[in-house]
């Protein structure tokens, strides 16, 4: 597996990412961005482009043979400024700087089954830069979730695994994954992320 780039993540370059994946993976910088030329024999089955402030995005966003690839961003940190406004956009992976391999190849694993991928603290800042956003919160359509389900949601979006959400509502293991199912599918999404992200965008938590 030929890569489509030599730039590197936190030392970590392309091409290791490709052997490691078996997935062609290219990352371009911004000024790569400027020169890149799409190569119909050599379509990278994942682009990762390391960002440093929100106007960055569209930028990317703008690049026209971008457009139907799988996306992901790499953040310099866990405190960029406007970091909740960075899931306006339909990008398929939030990465970090600092992430290991095996956490960059988990990431990458997590892209190409279909889902979008979110590094774990990164999500964890996102709760806490949308608690000092709760005054906008808008109204939860009626009828979507029940109370206990919407509380689900909420702690889904706090990063908290299921043993930690039935010890913070103090039900079993069980009816945590039953309702996690149940949020899932009234939400129309295939896993735990998308819940979170869908929530997000909507204003409900």
């Amino acid at each position: 597996m030929t890569p489509t780039s030599n730039s590197t993540l936190n030392f970590i370059d392309a091409f290791t990412l490709s052997e490691k994946t078996n997935l062609n993976i290219s990352i371009l910088s911004l000024r790569d961005l400027d020169d890149f030329q799409l190569d119909s024999s050599n379509i990278p089955d994942l682009i990762m482009i390391p960002i440093y402030q929100y106007n960055d995005i569209t930028r990317i966003l703008e690049q026209e043979q971008l457009k139907d690839l799988k996306l992901a961003i790499i953040l310099p940190n866990l405190h960029m400024k406007d970091i909740i406004r960075l899931y306006e956009f339909d990008i398929d992976g939030y990465f970090v700087k600092n992430m290991s391999l095996n956490e960059i190849i988990s990431g990458i694993r997590f892209i190409n089954e279909g889902c979008i991928y979110v590094y774990p603290e990164l999500a964890k800042a996102l709760h806490d830069e949308f608690l000092t956003l709760s005054s906008t919160l808008q109204s939860r359509p009626d009828g979507l979730l029940t109370k206990r389900e919407w509380d689900v949601l909420l702690e889904i979006s706090r990063g908290n695994n299921n043993e930690i959400i039935a010890n913070n509502l103090e039900i079993s293991d069980k009816t945590v994954k039953n309702h996690v199912t149940t949020v899932l599918r009234k939400l129309n999404v295939n896993d735990r992320t998308n819940a979170m992200l869908l929530a997000y965008r909507k204003g409900w938590i």
